[in-house]
């Protein structure tokens, strides 16, 4: 019997403007699978979700208070209120791109439009070896999703 697929080293943090929101997004048109949440499963503030081992985690940004009460220090919270300004002021997702690798980029493409996930751009295969495809999240943030092309002989 095969050992279930460890997570990769790696994994992103993507701050949202709504975990339950974005989590359907990623379980029910891009396919990840919902791990863990916190605190409360039925109103997470956030999620860990799994594609082929490879992690995202999502979550909201506290207010002060919550911050404080979850036993944030001084400089921890000075942070927190500069990310808060820089999320306000716009897309937060801008410039961030995600490489998630797939079985078969392709049949995974056929997979979103079925979905109804329209993707930013349609699988292309790269000089550098890669047949990607992009796809936007509801908070701005591009997921390429990949597949390795064959070496060539």
């Amino acid at each position: 019997m095969a050992r279930p697929r460890e997570p990769h080293p790696n994994s992103i943090h993507l701050t949202v403007a709504s975990v339950p929101r974005a989590a359907r997004f990623y379980t029910e048109k891009l396919g990840f699978r919902l791990t863990e949440t916190f605190p409360d499963p039925a109103r997470p503030v956030w999620a860990s979700l799994v594609l082929g081992g490879q992690v995202v985690m999502l979550g909201e940004l506290p207010t002060l208070q919550e911050a404080r009460q979850m036993g944030m220090d001084p400089a921890a919270i000075e942070q927190l209120k500069q990310d808060a300004r820089l999320f306000a002021r716009g897309t937060p997702g801008v410039g961030v791109a995600y490489y998630v690798e797939v079985p078969d980029v392709d049949a995974f493409a056929r997979r979103l439009k079925r979905r109804r996930v329209r993707p930013l751009l349609p699988p292309k295969s790269q000089f550098y070896g890669l047949r990607d495809c992009h796809v936007v999240d509801p908070d701005g943030y591009r997921l390429v999703f990949y597949s390795r092309l064959a070496a060539e002989a």
